[in-house]
């Protein structure tokens, strides 16, 4: 694919990707600014008992909530699959089998979020009943909800999607800077947030859907700054090194039309002086052309 093709082709996708980018974004946060099952989200993760009565009471808008996350995270796999493949297109060192990493990691966030809504369902149902006497309520709440086989399904697969999902967002960011598609600071940054989707807990989503926010916006072409040139090149255009000098163009030839004047007017003004004529042949230097009289024969 040549560097036309792949401009032509980014033209024609790169709206669509960055619009479901910015729907995704907008799905994630959607449940915490209506605040959806804000009574089920505000205990602690360890205080099963208390979030397994939360869950009871507000199932429609955990439902809801994490139906929303789900397609959320799903869209969040059009702009990371865009930009991988326009940095697969811009350089043979991009590993195509690692593609489907930036679609497996979404999708599978997005099964593990139902799955969570179905284990918790199953828990609340067994936990309501009434807990064993001399048992630690909150202990049987754990065992409930933890046992259940929806629940195991549940780590698995978040365990899995966030691997991947880490895994694709570094490599991707890491591969668009090396090309040029984004900025060194851009570029680093996506690498940090791939990685602390992980270490910082809670942020880490959050940061991780403002980094596609900002990464949608550039490829749909509504980034406000000035795009990296590797857009419109249609090509690889890396960053140059600390100290880098940029290549020396190579100058073309001057034409004789960049030149004032011509080659016949020099010629009939720069001719030799006829016999009797001592003043010295007249070259046009920009300025006005005046006629020298010629001396009369004595």
């Amino acid at each position: 694919m040549d560097s036309k093709q792949i401009i032509e082709r980014e033209s024609r996708y790169g709206r669509t990707a960055g619009i479901l980018g910015i729907l995704g974004v907008l799905a994630v946060l959607i449940p915490s600014l209506a605040g959806l099952a804000s009574d089920f989200y505000s205990f602690a993760l360890d205080e099963y008992a208390e979030r397994i009565v939360a869950f009871d009471t507000s199932r429609g808008e955990v439902l809801a909530s994490q139906f929303l996350q789900g397609i959320g995270l799903l869209l969040f796999a059009a702009p990371l699959l865009f930009l991988f493949q326009a940095a697969m297109y811009r350089s043979p060192s991009v590993r195509r089998s690692l593609a489907g990493l930036t679609v497996i990691g979404p999708v599978l966030y997005a099964i593990a979020m139902m799955l969570l809504y179905v284990a918790y369902d199953s828990a609340a149902s067994t936990f309501l009943d009434g807990a064993p006497a001399g048992v630690d309520i909150n202990q049987f709440a754990e065992d409930t909800l933890t046992g259940s086989t929806a629940y195991q399904a549940f780590i698995s697969l978040q365990l899995g999607a966030a691997l991947a999902l880490v895994f694709s967002v570094v490599y991707t960011s890491l591969q668009a800077m090396r090309v040029g598609l984004l900025t060194r600071f851009m570029g680093t940054l996506g690498m940090a947030i791939g990685i602390g989707f992980i270490i910082f807990g809670p942020v880490g989503p959050l940061a991780l859907g403002l980094y596609i926010l900002a990464l949608s916006l550039l490829i749909a072409g509504w980034w406000r700054g000035s795009m990296p040139p590797a857009w419109g090149a249609g090509e690889a255009v890396p960053w140059l090194k600390p100290g880098e000098q940029p290549p020396a163009r190579d100058e073309e030839p001057a034409s004789p039309e960049d030149f004032e004047g011509s080659g016949r007017q020099l010629g009939a003004e720069g001719a030799a002086p006829e016999d009797g004529d001592t003043d010295p042949p007249h070259i046009d230097e920009g300025g006005p052309r005046r006629k020298r009289k010629r001396k009369q024969r004595e």
